[in-house]
């Protein structure tokens, strides 16, 4: 069945690196291949909304980055990523790190893809808000969620904290330096650096 798994993701996507991430972490066989969205109505066919990832399994689409990670979950065979004494913790967790995604994405197109004069001040600077509230309500939950055990809600965090440096700055590490250390220790491991956004489809 593994075999038959097709992962179709962008370059720098953040929600498609914590599905590529659980499949590695995993150890889930699959096809990975990275595409262009803007122009590959091909996946119309499975995910009208043309987002990646998009996880085609036997012929089937699974759409969005949490379903995704949870049927790779139950694919395996390896121990759960998501805790049972903690589980709707770490699905809450999960959310916020989505939110953190979404907004530092939409912030880059924002600013990447408006000219200046036409780009929305106000909101860049709520993305930006959020982005960083989200942050430092992470921090202040640190003793709660991270343990040696790598668990779902800690991936989503990796891959969040990792996309706003990327994308927006590196200073959020200033005002909290557990999860800055954390992630500097997470980041050394395999999954995390054969994953890392490569260069962005010019966005149309």
């Amino acid at each position: 069945m593994s075999s038959e798994l097709i992962l179709y993701n962008g370059p720098t996507s953040p929600f498609g690196r914590k599905c590529k991430v659980v499949a590695l972490i995993l150890n889930i066989e699959h096809k990975e291949e990275k595409i262009n969205i803007y122009k590959s109505r091909f996946l119309d066919e499975f995910n009208p909304l043309r987002q990646v990832p998009t996880l085609i399994a036997e012929g089937k689409a699974i759409t969005d980055s949490d379903n995704i990670c949870l049927y790779l979950d139950n694919l395996s065979n390896e121990k759960s990523l998501y805790p049972k004494d903690r589980y709707w913790d770490c699905m809450t967790m999960i959310s916020v790190t989505n939110g953190i995604m979404e907004n530092a994405v939409n912030r880059y197109i924002e600013m990447s893809s408006i000219s200046e004069e036409e780009q929305r001040k106000k909101a860049i600077e709520r993305y930006e808000k959020k982005i960083l509230r989200s942050i430092s309500w992470i921090e202040n939950k640190f003793e709660e969620i991270f343990s040696n055990e790598i668990t779902m809600d800690q991936i989503a965090i990796a891959c969040a904290l990792d996309y706003t440096s990327f994308r927006y700055t590196s200073d959020w590490g200033i005002e909290n330096p557990k999860l800055k250390a954390w992630l500097e220790n997470i980041s050394e491991n395999d999954f995390m650096k054969s994953t890392k956004p490569g260069v962005s489809f010019k966005y149309e």
